[in-house]
């Protein structure tokens, strides 16, 4: 039985995710954000950290839901490719993360009504009832803007 440790992402909206406990490298409190105009409501927002403007997500507004305001930020990192230097973002959290373990046991199928994450997720867990995604970064900062949006 393989046992990991993973970060429980309370993404607002009621909405949670989670990301290997390697990608998340460090945590906003009260982030100062700005707003970029002719940008996606899912993604509307970018982050000054370590001398670098990092892109903001919404997941929630991504699937449809209204945009937030954060109360912290989750900064990640992430590759592209295996061996490239690592890319960073920022996630909206509506409360500070929490540190799991997650076993193979745990694994489950994305919820059928949730559709939006089959673009987000590269895995689901149960976690005390609840089908949790686990973000694939790397598809989340470089994909396509969703048409309509």
């Amino acid at each position: 039985m393989s046992r990991m440790n993973a970060w429980l992402l309370n993404l607002g909206g009621s909405c949670q995710a989670a990301v290997g406990t390697r990608e998340l490298l460090h945590l906003i409190d009260t982030p100062v954000t700005f707003e970029l105009p002719y940008t996606p409501p899912y993604c509307r927002r970018v982050v000054f950290w370590q001398e670098r403007m990092l892109p903001v997500m919404d997941i929630p507004a991504k699937q449809g839901n209204a945009p937030q305001n954060p109360s912290f930020l989750a900064v990640v990192g992430y590759q592209r490719q295996r061996g490239e230097y690592p890319q960073f973002g920022a996630l909206m959290l509506a409360s500070p993360p929490q540190q799991i373990e997650v076993s193979d046991e745990q694994a489950c199928p994305l919820p059928d009504q949730a559709q939006g994450w089959k673009e987000l997720a590269i895995a689901c867990f149960d976690h005390h009832g609840d089908a949790v995604p686990v973000l694939n970064l790397s598809r989340i900062f470089n994909s396509p803007p969703t048409p309509g949006r």
